[in-house]
């Protein structure tokens, strides 16, 4: 399972690929979108927390959010009558595909075709009749497990500014 420093860096990764590879140089709004795209999927611990719902990885994390996220961004900065419309409904789809890729890649899969708990992962196809476990209803393993990986993200997390911060990206 990847947390928010690692799906921010795998979103910063694919900004840096589309510039390399597109030849166009993204503006800060359109990273800051790209990047808000990387971790939204992941609001769903809002409602987890909030409400002690268990919705974690249900329709954030499927193909119905993946596509119509994007539709939204679009129409909305269409009646903003924002120019870079089409750039920021691109570059969330962008943060959203790639945070889903990742949660196949290193999570437990995802349902890509919720309602469907049908789990899609690197790993192959399974069917998961409730979603993940929260938080506060994990047993101790799965705490220690959700601890360690809280960990490693954070410590990709310090990686990545120590990297910026070297280069001269940012300044404390």
């Amino acid at each position: 399972m990847s947390y928010a420093f690692g799906h921010l860096v795998g979103a910063w990764i694919v900004g840096k690929a589309y510039q390399f590879f597109s030849k166009k140089k993204l503006s800060s709004a359109a990273w800051f979108v790209l990047l808000l795209g990387g971790i939204l999927p992941d609001t769903d611990f809002l409602i987890d927390w909030a409400l002690g719902y268990d919705s974690h990885r249900t329709i954030t994390h499927s193909l119905i959010f993946l596509i119509a996220v994007p539709i939204l961004t679009y129409i909305l900065f269409s009646i903003a009558k924002d120019p870079g419309k089409k750039q920021f409904a691109v570059c969330i789809g962008l943060g959203i595909a790639t945070h889903l890729f990742l949660d196949t890649l290193l999570g437990g899969g995802i349902p890509l075709l919720w309602p469907s708990m049908m789990h899609f992962s690197t790993s192959g196809i399974s069917n998961i009749t409730l979603p993940g476990s929260t938080f506060s209803r994990a047993n101790p393993i799965e705490l220690a497990n959700q601890l360690r990986a809280a960990i490693m993200d954070m410590a990709i997390g310090t990686a990545w500014l120590f990297y910026l911060w070297f280069r001269k990206r940012i300044q404390f």
